[in-house]
């Protein structure tokens, strides 16, 4: 099983690792910095040995992190590689992440608890996209209140942790509960920025889509 580094150091940009299979355009390493597609996050991209990885996604069965390339490798199993992360991409895409989870909670002290979300949604290095459940006219202007608290929070620069119990991780926050969540994450909130909350193209009856963007 592949060991995934990008748990251990969300961080880590760069790393050397053991091919463990090849099947055409698809790679399997011992080892890999770049996050799978999962839990709504977009798969990372970058570099494996100067070869373009223009995707990467886990398997259903067997759970092994797959890359896939632009076109097939002329590498040999067992060959030592170095890997390079599209840095800047992962980066902003774990700030999103973890501002997702801070508006979700902002969004059910705001709205009440009939606002639940509908969906992981996707979020990547340009915005998050959510979907709640929602009946009747949306007050869009109340965005304006949850952007506002939600900034606030983040200017303080508050610890975030992910910790794992028996291969279940949670991303932590004061002063929200614990919320289950396989994504990477920044350490403290303050490396998020400001953001922007805004309401998306309507994603379907009884359904609200809230996009998180850089401010």
């Amino acid at each position: 099983m592949t060991k995934p580094l990008f748990w251990e150091d969300p961080y880590l940009k760069e790393a050397k690792a053991k091919i463990i299979k090849i099947d055409g355009n698809s790679v399997i390493l011992d080892s890999t910095i770049f996050y799978p597609r999962g839990g709504g996050q977009v798969g990372d991209t970058g570099e494996i040995a100067g070869s373009r990885v223009k995707d990467t996604i886990k398997d259903k069965e067997s759970g092994e992190v797959i890359h896939i390339l632009e076109g097939n490798p002329e590498w040999t199993e067992g060959q030592e590689v170095e890997l390079k992360l599209d840095w800047d991409k992962r980066y902003k895409t774990m700030k999103l992440h973890s501002a997702a989870h801070i508006v979700y909670y902002i969004m059910g002290a705001v709205f009440g608890e009939s606002c639940k979300i509908a969906s992981s949604g996707i979020v990547d290095d340009r915005k998050d996209r959510q979907d709640y459940l929602w009946e009747g006219e949306f007050p869009k202007e109340k965005l304006e209140i949850v952007t506002d608290r939600a900034n606030k929070l983040i200017e303080k620069n508050v610890p975030i942790e992910m910790k794992e119990d028996n291969g279940k991780r949670t991303w932590i926050m004061e002063p929200f509960p614990p919320m289950p969540c396989g994504g990477t994450h920044v350490k403290n909130s303050g490396e998020i920025g400001k953001v922007k909350v805004s309401k998306g193209k309507k994603p379907g009856k009884g359904k609200i889509r809230i996009n998180i963007e850089f401010a």
